[in-house]
């Protein structure tokens, strides 16, 4: 969008990359949807703005939630405000018919049986899609054999599984059986989360990695999908 400066006569580009990220770190949705909205009005490509725009700025609200400089609360509007960006660009990607670059990793991701906490998974499925990854989200409440069916048919990278019961996290230990009476678990990687789980809940069930927060579950995904060190 070009904006006439009277006082100079002059015309100046307005710099959206740079306003697109103070709008999502200000959690104004409308700012947001507005701007995308322009810069595609204006010829920007849509893949630029997911690239160079939302993904960094939702990265850089993750950061600040994991240095404790932001509340959960923040950290979920920022998200929200970056979806709803990230919605309008994907929606002018299929009117042109052109298509996402390839998801960097395929990800299966769910509660596990008995349990139906779903805010630290939703957390963890937006960040990953802002990131560029493909994400079956199984919901709250999912047997172990369906996410090992889910990830057979997808051809998951990961299988991401979140407890937030004591009650409930054995199903985590399930999910790795299913696996590989399955004969897929060496073909897949596996995260856990949630209040339930620590390292040591890990170890005992046999997973991959476990994540403290969503944040550093998003990192641990991207430095093994990515290469990233």
């Amino acid at each position: 969008m070009m904006q006439f400066n009277a006082g100079f006569g002059e015309f100046k580009m307005v710099d959206y990359i740079k306003s697109i990220r103070e709008a999502i770190l200000n959690y104004d949705e409308d700012s947001v949807k507005r701007l995308v909205t322009e810069a595609i009005e204006d010829g920007m490509d849509p893949l630029k703005i997911l690239d160079e725009g939302l993904t960094p700025a939702i990265r850089e609200v993750g950061d600040k939630f994991g240095k404790e400089e932001i509340f959960l609360t923040e950290l979920l509007l920022a998200a929200n405000v970056c979806v709803a960006g990230a919605e309008i660009a994907k929606q002018k990607l299929l009117e042109e018919k052109q298509k996402v670059s390839k998801p960097k990793g395929v990800i299966v991701l769910g509660t596990v049986q008995g349990d139906v906490h779903n805010i630290g998974k939703d957390i963890f499925k937006v960040l990953l899609e802002i990131s560029g990854y493909q994400v079956h989200d199984l919901g709250i409440d999912v047997p172990a054999e369906n996410f090992v069916k889910k990830a057979i048919e997808v051809k998951a990278d990961f299988v991401a599984s979140s407890a937030l019961l004591t009650t409930t996290r054995p199903q985590q230990k399930l999910i790795e059986e299913k696996l590989k009476e399955a004969e897929i678990r060496r073909k897949v990687k596996t995260i856990i989360g949630g209040g339930a789980t620590d390292k040591n809940w890990a170890k005992e069930v046999g997973c991959d990695f476990y994540a403290t927060d969503a944040i550093e579950g998003v990192k641990i995904i991207r430095k093994i999908c990515e290469g990233q060190q």
